[in-house]
């Protein structure tokens, strides 16, 4: 394997396998979540609790990456060049150990510290094992005695850089900066389902869920009516109500932004920047599976996930689907000869961005967004995108663009850019944003434009 992960390392125990995801997600580019998957279904011997601290071990080294190395490189001799000049494998080691030291509060430093030395030792050399036990005993005896209630999330906050802060402040304020990061980090133990109403109601729902996970904690959503927040419920996809198509797994926010759509039944839809189509689903459901619904994503496999949700739920049954792989930056691919002739009622944009509205449940964002070219990618996709967008949109439609994320760059800049070049053309205009500390979802920039009715695309 790449990344110089020692093979007889990859049957180890939570620590190792969570030092080979580092490893995979750094040196590789591989996604953690997948990354993590696979090297816990690769080591069938963890029990439940050390799959947990492996996951913990992973995100938590992910979300806090910058303030790990910087405490390694202060006990360094030479700083950070100390840290950078090591093997990719030997590095995250030493990030699992710190961020046990500094984060986890029932694991005691000293087993932190041991096991990387020990680690180091057997499969290293016994010189960077020295170096190793030096450098974490010192950062182990700063260690807060006891630590903070919120020290992940402070660990967290510590951990992005101020070219991010500076981003969301051009959107909603430097002085909201701080409330939103924080928001959005302590959200990581909340999931959300969406109810199929065409199946059973929300109240029916949460009693249902309630007796096949007794230990959880649930409640209506505040944004969206199809919404329950539930906590402690484990994966909800092994419920039997998950299996009949009762719900579907959806975070809040996401809810929001496809309602916000108001499709109806008999409508010609059209998802763009689909994925696995949970967006779809809610369009779908507005359209009480009557009427067409088109769904475009570049990933063939997504597509193939969409039809077999929808299906699940009941969706499809009586719905002309139709499923288009294409890159929409290149052109249209087979839409172009499927779409209606005089175009869509309703255009969904669920455009690809920096997706800093989702910190909760994305550990591995910081890493792919260190680049700047990464963000110039980003935007230059999104105005080819909402370009390609705004022709299938039929005189009375509705186009609905949607981010989540929270900068101007990428909420705003691109339909003004849009709307610039096209005087006229909106008939109607609702901007919304979704924050995680005042509404308690993901974060969202969402714009839903009605198209005037005889102004040219």
């Amino acid at each position: 394997m790449s990344g110089q992960v020692p093979r007889e390392a990859l049957r180890g125990d939570a620590r190792l396998r969570a030092a080979e995801v580092l490893t995979r997600t750094e040196a590789d580019g591989a996604f953690a979540a997948a990354a993590l998957d696979a090297a816990i279904a690769r080591t069938p011997s963890l029990g439940a609790r050390d799959r947990g601290l492996a996951t913990e071990l992973v995100y938590g080294a992910l979300r806090t990456l910058p303030v790990l190395d910087a405490e390694l490189a202060r006990f360094a001799k030479n700083g950070a060049r100390s840290i950078e000049a090591l093997d990719p494998w030997s590095r995250n080691v030493l990030r699992v150990a710190v961020y046990q030291v500094l984060a986890l509060d029932r694991i005691p430093p000293s087993a932190a510290v041991d096991a990387a030395v020990d680690a180091l030792k057997r499969w290293r050399s016994k010189g960077l094992a020295g170096f190793a036990n030096a450098v974490l005993r010192r950062i182990a005896g700063e260690r807060p005695d006891p630590l903070p209630a919120d020290q992940r999330v402070r660990l967290a906050l510590r951990a992005i850089p101020v070219a991010v802060r500076v981003r969301i402040g051009s959107l909603l304020g430097q002085e909201a900066v701080e409330s939103v990061l924080r928001a959005a980090l302590e959200r990581s133990a909340v999931s959300s389902v969406r109810v199929n109403p065409l199946r059973i109601d929300r109240n029916a729902l949460m009693e249902r869920l309630q007796r096949e996970r007794a230990g959880a904690v649930i409640s209506p959503g505040k944004k969206s009516e199809l919404a329950l927040s539930i906590e402690h419920a484990g994966d909800l996809s092994y419920t039997s109500a998950w299996k009949e198509g009762l719900f579907d797994i959806q975070e809040e926010g996401a809810q929001v932004v496809a309602l916000m759509a108001g499709a109806k039944p008999g409508m010609a839809v059209l998802d763009l920047c689909a994925g696995r189509g949970g967006k779809s689903a809610v369009l779908a459901t507005q359209m009480e599976g009557r009427g067409t619904l088109h769904a475009v994503d570049q990933h063939p496999a997504k597509l193939e996930t969409l039809r077999a949700n929808l299906a699940r739920l009941g969706l499809s049954e009586h719905l002309a689907l139709g499923t288009f792989a294409v890159d929409l930056t290149v052109g249209d691919g087979d839409l172009a000869t499927a779409a209606p002739a005089d175009g869509y009622d309703v255009v969904m944009v669920d455009a690809p961005c920096s997706g800093l509205g989702t910190l909760a449940h994305r550990p591995d964002l910081m890493l792919r967004l260190r680049d700047a070219s990464a963000w110039r990618e980003l935007t230059a996709i999104q105005t080819a995108v909402l370009e390609r967008a705004v022709r299938w949109v039929r005189p009375g439609g509705v186009l609905l663009y949607a981010v989540c994320t929270l900068t101007a760059e990428e909420g705003d800049a691109p339909v003004e850019a849009m709307l610039a070049k096209r005087p006229g053309w909106a008939a109607a205009h609702e901007r919304t944003v979704l924050r995680p500390d005042v509404d308690g979802t993901d974060g969202f920039v969402i714009h839903r434009i009605v198209r005037a009715g005889a102004v040219a695309a």
